[in-house]
């Protein structure tokens, strides 16, 4: 159970993470890796967790409405600390 953190907005990035994600493993979407809300909705469908994004960057981005109509879950600065405690090990791509 591995958090993959999304910062890289090059889409290639995102699909070698799905090629390595389990479907028990966290994805989280922030910085640039915003932009690929779309494609990592599709490339991590199979996950039991909800893709999740910092808040704060995809409001910056003004990407905060179409990423929750498409079931990305929105957090703070403070539930991504909880989320790295749950997740010992994490990937930053």
């Amino acid at each position: 159970m591995a958090l993959h953190i999304i910062k890289s907005a090059k889409a290639d990035t995102l699909l070698q993470a799905a090629e390595l994600a389990s479907s028990e493993d966290q994805i989280l979407l922030l910085e640039d890796g915003c932009y690929l809300y779309s494609i990592a909705q599709q490339s991590f469908a199979e996950l039991q967790h909800p893709i999740q994004a910092l808040a704060d960057h995809m409001q910056a981005r003004g990407l905060s409405k179409k990423a929750s109509d498409l079931g990305i879950e929105l957090i703070s600065l403070k539930q991504w600390v909880l989320l790295t405690h749950r997740h010992p090990q994490s990937t930053t791509w």
